[in-house]
């Protein structure tokens, strides 16, 4: 289509180019027949002195003759690029120059001679215009061969011209058929796969209220056998004191520590699976202020480690406040809870506006976009790099062996669910024995 659009244009500016010599032609043509009018007019007005004596004949001649060089130079300038037809004007001119001195001769000898015999000046006028004459039939002559030549280009240039728009006309519509069949064809199979992809998301909607009603109900119903189990081993604790075997004791007592944790964990499912629900509306949060409220929640357990919170200026996140205080406080209890043993916790909350270029890992897309991110960073035992994908994961715990922290392996996940809900990213960094840093990256809101 380009190939014969260019072809199409190529072909119509010869066209026109051959319409505006045939025009110029004429101009050149209409100039010679006006030098020509002036050689007859210069011939009449002479002969009619000659018989007359008017000098009315002799103010015609000098207007001819300034007509004639007025055509000559239009001529001169109309031809410039025509060098055989500039040698023409150039005799013609020095002809014409030797008419008008002949002409000239031949009135002064009529004016000053009382014989009626012609002069010989007259006769020298009359061989010069025979020869302007066949000047001006060489150069008509010439002009008209070349506006023929033209002529046959620019009829031979329309009909290409012609052909070539059909054709590309027919081949335009035969693309255009093309294309829009193939574009049928998409649209039918795009159709198709928006209905099965529409049948897959009401799969998983289904599979996923499945899921979660599932998990509502499991710890709905682990909840009153395990409010048994402790309920009946405190009665074999406290109201049994006639119980005097310690190693009876000891074994109710881990019975009891271990149906608190599971309650620990169970209650934790149960904020998971609860955050897949974003029935809240988002607004505007101040996230310093809700962090001074979640760090006073916390005072007695600050004031037992001796930890020191630094908290910078922070920005107001679009997203649901319920969620965002879920969030640092796991965040919180996390950089407590993993410390390093004699060494007083320090935890500092900054944060930045950046591009997304840290994540292109995760999305290469997200490079050119700004985030609002704020850094979490404390002074506890850290973590190894290597554990990084799993760190995130559901019932992962990073420290199981060679420390001693009582750490679900929940806490984490829930963090990363409740940015995905702000269709943010979190992102993790770390050394053993320097502390953590964890990155909370939330879009800016257009």
């Amino acid at each position: 289509m380009g190939a014969l659009s260019l072809v199409s244009i190529e072909r119509l500016n010869t066209y026109i180019a051959y319409s505006d010599l045939m025009d110029h032609s004429g101009f050149v043509l209409d100039k010679i027949f006006s030098v020509e009018k002036g050689i007859r007019d210069i011939d009449r007005t002479e002969r009619g002195y000659m018989i007359t004596h008017d000098t009315m004949y002799i103010r015609l001649l000098h207007n001819s003759i300034d007509s004639i060089h007025r055509n000559i130079e239009r001529l001169r300038k109309l031809t410039i690029d025509n060098n055989e037809f500039q040698k023409n004007i150039n005799s013609f001119d020095t002809a014409i120059k030797s008419r008008i001195i002949a002409v000239n001769a031949n009135l002064t000898y009529v004016d000053t001679s009382k014989s009626s015999t012609l002069s010989k000046f007259y006769f020298l006028s009359r061989q010069q215009m025979l020869d302007c004459s066949r000047l001006l039939k060489k150069m008509h002559d010439s002009e008209n061969e070349l506006k023929a030549d033209r002529y046959r280009s620019e009829l031979i240039y329309a009909d290409l011209t012609t052909k070539t728009i059909k054709w590309l006309l027919f081949v335009f519509c035969i693309i255009t058929l093309f294309l829009f069949t193939l574009m049928l064809k998409e649209l039918g199979g795009r159709m198709r796969y928006q209905d099965e992809l529409q049948a897959k998301v009401i799969d998983l909607k289904r599979s996923h209220n499945e899921l979660q009603e599932i998990a509502y109900v499991a710890s709905h119903d682990l909840q009153e056998p395990l409010r048994k189990i402790q309920v009946f081993s405190n009665m074999l604790l406290y109201l049994k004191t006639d119980l005097k075997n310690a190693e009876f004791r000891e074994t109710l007592t881990r019975i009891n520590s271990s149906a608190f944790r599971l309650q620990s964990l169970i209650n934790d499912l149960m904020s998971l699976t609860s955050l897949t629900n974003t029935n809240e509306p988002k607004k505007a949060t101040n996230i310093h202020r809700m962090l001074q409220f979640i760090i006073s929640d916390f005072e007695i357990r600050i004031n037992e480690l001796g930890a020191q919170i630094t908290v910078n200026q922070l920005p107001q996140i679009m997203g649901y406040e319920h969620q965002l205080k879920i969030l640092f406080n796991a965040l919180l209890d996390n950089a407590m809870k993993f410390t390093k043993a004699g060494v007083s916790p320090y935890i500092s909350i900054v944060a930045e506006n950046l591009t997304g270029k840290d994540l292109q890992e995760i999305n290469p897309n997200l490079q050119g976009k700004r985030f609002n991110c704020i850094i979490v960073s404390d002074n506890g035992i850290g973590f190894d790099q290597e554990f990084i994908a799993k760190m995130f994961q559901i019932f992962q715990r990073l420290h199981t062996t060679d420390y001693d922290y009582d750490g679900k392996g929940i806490g984490l996940a829930i963090c990363q669910r409740v940015m995905a809900n702000h269709e943010g990213y979190i992102v993790a960094e770390s050394t053993p024995d320097l502390g953590a840093s964890f990155k909370l990256y939330f879009p800016v809101e257009e």
